[in-house]
Formats: C-alpha cells, structure tokens, sequence
C-alpha cells in the first residue's frame, strides 16, 4: 500500500476504545498509533527533512469544542477524530495550541451580547492531554465567553489537567505571565496576547479577562531578557478570512523581532496566513484552525508550524499541512496531517503567500521550510 494511503487505512481500521475523562496515566499507552514513521516521507520533491539535534517546537491553530467538532465526538469512541495526531504529536519535544473556548465544570449562561458563544467541558481536556500539550494561548476574543466564572473554571480545569497557559487571568498581571518550557538549559518563554474582542472583555489591574495587545506592553516584558532565554509571542489578530497580514500587523511584527522577540505566532483569520523573515527573527502570520467545527466556503487546508531551535538559534520552520476542508466531507470532522500528495499540493499554494511576504518555502517530502540558518539550508536543502 503506497504510504500516501496508508494514514488513511489507520483512521478506518484502528480498533475502537472507550476512554473516560479521568482516565489513568497507565491507560494512555493503548491510544498510541503505530504512526510516527507518517511523520517522515520521500516524494519527488525530496525527503522530510530530518534534524535530530534540535529542541522542536510545535504550534497549532485555533481549538474549540462545538459544533462539527461535538458531533463528530457523539460517537461510541470520543477520541476517534483526532487519534491521528497521538502518536504523531510525540515527535516534537513541546506542543501548543490556541484555546478559542472556555472550559467549563457546567454549563452557565452565555454572554448573550455576542454573537458566536463558545464553552468545552472538563472531558474535552483528555483530547489536549492525548496530544501532549504542554501550554495553550488564552489571549483571543472567546476566553470570556463565560464571563469571569467560565474564566475560573478554565484556569482551574487547565491547572488540574497540568496544562500551561497564558495570555488571560484574574488580572493583568496573571495575564501577561509566559508559559515557560526549557530544554539544553535554554528557556523559551511564549507571552499570549489578544487583539480582537470587545473593550470590557479585557483584564484590568482589578479585573478578569484577556490580556490585550499593545506593542508597548508586548515590549516591556521582555526587556530583562536574560541570556538563555528565547522569548516568543502568540497573537490573536487580522481579518477573518482574509489570507494576507494587514500593514499594521506587519509593522508591528517587525517592532518586536526588532526588540527581541524571536518568533511572533498568529491565529485568529481562521485560514493560513504567509510566513515573513526579518535579520532578527521569523513572524508566521496566522495558523488557520486546528481542532474547530465550521464548515463554510471559505475554509481550506490549514497549517501546523515546529520551531527548530539550536538552544537560543533559530535554524529553521517546519510547516506541516492539516486537514482542515470539513465542508467537502459529509458533515464529518476528523482531523490529520494531510498525506504527502494533497500536502505538496496545499503547500504550493501556500508558498504564494509566503513569497508575498518575501520569503521562500522549500518544499520536500510533503513538509514546507523556511530556513534561517544559510549554513543548514545548503547542508540540508535537497
């Protein structure tokens, strides 16, 4: 069976389990898939590109838990959407995602004065643990979906589930504190901050909510960065739909990697946006969606990124497509890396973006590259 096909036969046939949300550590072996050789590929553009000794960062789009996402999961194995990404996940050494939803105990009355509303419950936490997320970005315009009790019960589930976060707390204070990660004694440090969402849904020095960006603020933060400390920024903001990063995000993007941030991660658009290199740094404009229900024209593909670092050096990042067109699928989410073919395809069309923003997108083994270390794009560019 061509390996293109073969990730597809694993979502058919892998037998069925039923897991609760308080599953026990020891039971969590039986949900792996045989499946991390997908991660690597040879097609007529090359080979995946392989680095073993970089500390590798993984990031993913926007996550919630209804509408298409909640009816693909009514079914007799909860999990079974998103079984592809177990395994798969674990080639990366730490794994973030945007949690576009608050996490709720039980259901309270929405904020009736907006209007899209989005609420989790505690046993959708066991699809982050089985993906081995390490942290999740609360800084978007639905973290107060609840209000301050939903903000509550998301940072307290969050917390018991041992999951990291940032970009939203009790005050602002709590909402600017990073989600720290270290690996070869070098600390990487992401802040989270949200620039779309009405005015009062923002944390004060007194009050609940999401942390709201401002460069200036975005700034100070990091300027006691200490030597082994790599500081990242996640940033809810753009245009829905639209595919290309508007004049003030990219001025501002070019402000912070200037003032030390060394890469800047965007969501929000809910499709992919280009990826943009500065001397200092790399600034990937928007993720599209990872987990997220909707089903309309305007969704594709959308994209995942690793960030591979030599301890405070960036070398390179790694864009690794996934399924993302639930309109073309009779109602169904599930949710894969695409397989190596339809991954080319997509990547193509994504490297237009990408060149629009001036950056090339090397493409090999159904994995796109933006290098920037020129010494290892000449040793491992096919």
């Amino acid at each position: 069976m061509p390996k293109s096909r073969f990730l597809f036969s694993l979502i058919i046939v892998f037998p069925l389990f039923v897991f609760s949300a308080d599953l026990p550590e020891s039971e969590e072996s039986k949900l792996e898939l045989p499946i991390s050789d997908l991660y690597r590929f040879r097609t007529e553009t090359g080979e995946t590109i392989q680095y073993s000794k970089s500390t590798k960062l993984w990031f993913g789009g926007d996550v919630m838990f209804n509408w298409g996402v909640r009816d693909s999961m009514r079914t007799e194995d909860a999990y079974f959407p998103f079984r592809s990404f177990f395994s798969f996940l674990k080639n990366f050494d730490f794994r973030f995602l945007n949690l576009e939803t608050p996490i709720l105990h039980k259901t309270p009355s929405a904020d009736q004065r907006k209007s899209y509303v989005f609420f989790g419950e505690r046993k959708d936490l066991m699809v982050l643990r089985m993906f081995g997320v390490d942290g999740v970005f609360l800084g978007n315009n639905h973290t107060m979906d609840f209000g301050e009790n939903g903000l509550s019960d998301t940072l307290e589930l969050l917390d018991e589930f041992g999951i990291q976060h940032a970009g939203a707390g009790k005050n602002t204070d709590e909402a600017l504190v990073p989600i720290t990660v270290t690996k070869q004694n070098t600390e990487y440090r992401i802040f989270s901050f949200s620039d779309t969402g009405e005015t009062r849904l923002f944390s004060g020095f007194k009050s609940p909510g999401a942390a709201y960006f401002r460069v200036a603020t975005a700034e100070r933060l990091i300027k006691k960065t200490k030597p082994n400390q790599v500081n990242l920024l996640s940033v809810h903001w753009g245009v829905e739909y639209n595919p290309l990063p508007m004049d003030t995000e990219r001025n501002a993007a070019k402000y912070l990697i200037g003032a030390g941030y060394k890469v800047i991660i965007g969501h929000h658009t809910h499709v992919p946006q280009g990826i943009e290199v500065f001397p200092k740094g790399v600034v990937i404009y928007s993720l599209g969606n990872f987990l997220f229900g909707s089903k309309n024209q305007y969704l594709k593909h959308n994209i995942s990124v690793v960030l591979h670092f030599d301890g405070d050096k960036l070398l390179f990042v790694e864009v690794i497509p996934v399924f993302g067109k639930h309109q073309t699928t009779s109602g169904d989410h599930y949710f894969f890396p695409l397989d190596p073919k339809e991954s080319e395809n997509f990547l193509k069309e994504y490297s237009v973006l990408c060149k629009q923003l001036g950056t090339e997108l090397v493409i090999s083994g159904g994995r796109g590259y933006v290098f920037l270390d020129k010494e290892l794009k000449a040793k491992l560019k096919p």
